[in-house]
């Protein structure tokens, strides 16, 4: 079986899908920091595609919170594609990290990572 990695692919459209692979932890924080920072560089649309049975650490939420910051305050948009992954909301529950107000650094729009993507 063939292991899923870290990778990203450029839309017809001009945005950039980014899809997560089988781990999003602290061995790879780096690869995804440089992935979303590419992918933020070259398109105003940024997705995240989550493997339905993705690893993921603390660290991944941390990397999703500040890269969608800095999308935002440069106009851009970091979103997710396709359903958010059950080891992400699990973590994010646990973590007491679960947000149903709004994000000032994202216009007040409510938070997509940290609000239930899931659900």
């Amino acid at each position: 079986m063939e292991k899923k990695t870290l990778s990203s692919t450029c839309r017809e459209d001009g945005s950039i899908l980014i899809s997560s692979g089988e781990r999003l932890t602290i061995e790879n924080a780096a690869a995804f920091v440089a992935c979303l920072r590419d992918a933020l560089a070259c398109s105003p649309c940024v997705a995240v595609a989550f493997d339905a049975d993705v690893e993921v650490d603390v660290t991944t939420l941390q990397v999703l919170c500040s890269a969608c910051k800095t999308a935002a305050a440069e106009g851009k948009t970091l979103t997710h594609h396709g359903p958010g992954a059950e080891s992400l909301h699990r973590l994010i529950v646990s973590a007491g990290a679960e947000r149903l107000g709004h994000c000032r650094h994202n216009n007040n729009n409510p938070c997509i990572w940290f609000s239930g993507i899931n659900q």
